[in-house]
Order: structure tokens, then sequence, then C-alpha cells
């Protein structure tokens, strides 16, 4: 077994051992004085956020001359949840790009391209969250302003040297050469760098984007702020969303199925600081899990089975 097969296996062993550490049954207590109308609510929270992060790709979907309706590039994000649900390190939902290809008539390469940059966009824009609370909770973790801060400016660099064709076409050409391309992408990529740079936006196209994620990062962690509320979690808004930020910038480490086990660990450490009890803290990040991950991915498994009707040849490419 490879080792990237491996990885989730390391947020799944410290969720176990978490779930060892805490009161199981008082887990259990959480969920069921959960009232059935506000666990409702909570899952239709969920639709605006979606619809917030697809407005953002069809910004970068147009500045990179790439048109779909809202309606599919809606689909092809569920999709991208479900083949990173299913996929070590979540590095299966770029099949998108094949969707994309296929519903666009644009070169697998040019959609390739348009979803590492919104990927990149998205998380450039929960790392600066998570670069804030860092320095919000500098006092309570020295150390996790500092890091985080160089991973944003490494992040920022890889942009620009991703978004120049003579720097960039050098890391495209060691993507496409690493382990994170099936070799039917390898084959069919390798020849053909130059279309990577068909259209692409420039950093300027690029700044509504990543405003708009910036503020749907922010307006979700507030969602989840008053969620909360059912889980008698009351820590300050302020720290609350820098706390979630800053776990969330952590969970994203590809070492566990969509920051499983990962994100309850940091929450856990994160909570203790303000005294928030244990069972609270993992009954309410599990919920968030199934909310924010678990039910888009099985709606997403829909969305896959009857758009790959429609697109035999994505099936074909992918297999």
């Amino acid at each position: 077994m490879k080792l990237k097969q491996l990885l989730p296996l390391i947020g799944i062993i410290i969720f176990i051992y978490l779930l060892t550490q805490v009161d199981i049954q008082g887990i259990g207590e959480v969920f069921t004085s959960l009232p059935p109308l506000y666990i409702f609510l909570s899952f239709l929270s969920v639709i605006p956020i979606l619809l917030f992060v697809n407005v953002e790709w069809q910004l970068i979907l147009r500045k990179h001359n790439i048109h779909v309706s809202f309606w599919y590039s809606l689909k092809n994000i569920l999709i991208g949840y479900f083949y990173g649900f299913i996929t070590p390190g979540g590095f299966g939902a770029y099949t998108r790009a094949l969707y994309l290809h296929d519903e666009t008539g644009e070169s697998a390469q040019k959609c390739f391209v348009n979803i590492l940059i919104f990927n990149t966009i998205d998380y450039l824009a929960l790392l600066t969250l998570g670069v804030i609370g860092g320095f919000v909770l500098s006092s309570y973790l020295p150390s996790v302003f500092p890091i985080f801060l160089i991973v944003f400016i490494i992040i920022i660099i890889l942009i620009i040297i991703l978004l120049r064709k003579e720097t960039g076409q050098a890391l495209f050409t060691r993507i496409i050469r690493s382990e994170l391309l099936s070799s039917k992408w390898k084959e069919k990529w390798g020849t053909h760098i130059e279309r990577l740079y068909q259209d692409i936006p420039s950093i300027k196209d690029l700044l509504l984007p990543y405003s708009i994620a910036v503020l749907g990062w922010f307006i979700w962690f507030t969602i989840l702020f008053f969620i909360a509320q059912l889980f008698a979690i009351t820590v300050p808004w302020i720290y609350f969303i820098f706390i979630i930020a800053v776990a969330n910038v952590l969970a994203s480490i590809p070492i566990s199925i969509y920051g499983l086990g990962i994100r309850e660990a940091s929450l856990f450490g994160l909570f203790s600081l303000f005294q928030v009890d244990a069972s609270k803290v993992i009954s309410l990040s599990l919920f968030w899990f199934v909310l924010m991950w678990l039910s888009p991915s099985i709606i997403g498994t829909i969305v896959t089975f009857y758009e790959s009707k429609k697109h035999p040849k994505v099936q074909q490419q992918h297999s």
C-alpha cells in the first residue's frame, strides 16, 4: 500500500484516540438533546455557503474564459466533494477537471489549472483568517502566528510563480511527474504544458474572488458560532471565529478524510483554553463534519452518478 493511501489513517487513529479520552455517553446525550427543528435549519445553512462558493468559482471561470451555467458549476463542486471524500488527502476532487473538460470542450489542462487556482484562492482565504486567528490567540499559542504567516507568504509566492508562464511551466512539470496524477493524466498532459496557460487569469483578476472567499469563510464560521450555542459552547464570538479558522487550517493537512481527527484534536486543545467540556467540543466537530463534508459528499455521490451517464468519456479517462 502506498504512503498516500495510508495518510488518512493518521486522522482516523487520532480520532479514535480522542474518543477514548472523552465520555462517549456524554456525546450521545448532547446529540439527543438537540431540537430537531434547529438540526434541520443547521443543514439548510449549508445551501447559502455552497452558493457563495459557487459565485467565487464562477468569477474565476469567467476570467479564465471558461463558460458554464451557475447550475452546472454547482453540480461540479458537489462532484468534487464526492471524489475528495473517497480519495486519500482529497486529491480525487481534481477529477472535477475531467467533467469540466467534457462539458465545455476546453482542454483538460486548462480545466485542471482553473480548479487548481480556485482551490488555492479558497485555501488562501481560509489561511488569511488563520493568520489573523494566530495573532489574536498569540497569547495562548505563540508559535501559531509565525508558522501560519510563513505558509501564507509561501502560498503567495507560489501563486506568483504559478501565474507566470516561465516559472509556472517548471512547477507544473514537477506536478505532472509527481505521484499526484495517474499515469494516464501524465501521458496526456506531459506533452501539452502550453495549454496550461491558455487564457490564464492575472493576479488582479483574482482579487475579487479572493475577497468573496474570505467573506464566505467568515460568514460560515459565524453561522457555526450560532450552531455551537445548541451545544452550550459559550466562547466569545471573536475568539470562536478564529479558533475555528486555526483549527480548519490545521485540519487541511492531508493526513485525514476532510480533516477528521485532526480538526477534533485542534478544537479539543483550542477550546480547552476556555474550559469548554471535551464532550461538547467533539460533538460539535462531529456535527460540523456531517453538516459541511459528509452531507455534500452524499449529494455529490448522486450528482456524480447522473453526470457520469452524461459524460461517459470521463469514466474512461478516470479509470
